[in-house]
């Protein structure tokens, strides 16, 4: 299994989609902290303008990485549906359970380079916008190195959707249409029916449990609906039921030898 997984995951770092996603993670950053020095010439130096408050922005935007984490997955699966039929040296001992795990395990591994990749990108290229300023300190750093750790549940959850989704539906459309209907349409849904109005009672209470309501708390730890092992026991709890969910979906599939 442990050999399936490495050559997965090493398979992944190689396509194309991965050096894609490596670009856009730069663009990103780079593009972030230009608009920061960009309002700042324009407007001057002013609260909002300074390196920390590219490392909040940053956490803001958690949701981005989060709605992407299927491009991930897909890295990994690759373009075949996994035939559990077809065996060679590194399979031949692997169930239709085992490949599942294993395709997920890659696919968290891969979305844990490619948030280390994120992290080091987006601090080093704040130091060198504002190195005239010296406003990025190692306290800022502490603090969006908190907040990202307190996301990780939330982006492994994610994970786990794309894989469930992949494995669900053999057409790639249908699996992005699911993956985004559960991860954005149904949870943007839940909000606006429980913001005022029309302030609907139950979709104030399901909101609490959307993944997408914690991804808006994490950057505020003052915040009193913001709690830390809520977060974490509901993003745990996603993964390990969309895994189950998948695996059962994928061993009860009809798949052709």
């Amino acid at each position: 299994m442990v050999k399936y997984i490495m050559r997965e995951l090493d398979a992944a770092l190689c396509r194309k989609s991965a050096y894609i996603y490596f670009v856009c993670i730069f663009a990103l950053c780079i593009i972030g902290n230009i608009a920061v020095v960009a309002f700042r010439t324009i407007y001057g130096t002013n609260e909002g303008t300074y390196a920390y408050n590219t490392m909040e922005y940053a956490a803001w935007s958690f949701i981005i990485p989060y709605l992407s984490c299927i491009f991930i997955a897909h890295m990994v699966f690759g373009k075949e549906y996994p035939n559990p039929f077809i065996k060679d040296g590194v399979t031949n001992s692997l169930d239709r359970t085992r490949i599942y795990l294993s395709k997920l395990i890659a696919s968290v591994l891969l979305a844990f380079v490619f948030l280390v990749i994120t992290y080091v990108v987006l601090i080093a290229s704040t130091a060198i916008f504002h190195v005239g300023d010296s406003t990025l300190t190692k306290e800022s750093i502490r603090v969006f190195t908190e907040k990202m750790i307190l996301a990780l549940p939330l982006f492994l959850a994610a994970v786990s959707f794309g894989v469930l989704f992949l494995f669900a539906f053999e057409d790639k459309r249908k699996a992005y249409a699911g993956y985004y209907i559960l991860t954005f349409l149904i949870p943007r849904g839940i909000i606006l029916l429980a913001s005022d109005p029309p302030g609907i009672e139950v979709f104030k209470v399901i909101r609490k449990y959307t993944i997408s309501q914690c991804f808006t708390l994490i950057p505020y730890p003052s915040s009193p609906d913001r709690n830390v092992m809520f977060i974490v026991v509901l993003g745990l709890v996603y993964t390990v039921a969309s895994t189950l969910i998948g695996v059962v979906i994928y061993n009860k599939k009809n798949i052709r030898a």
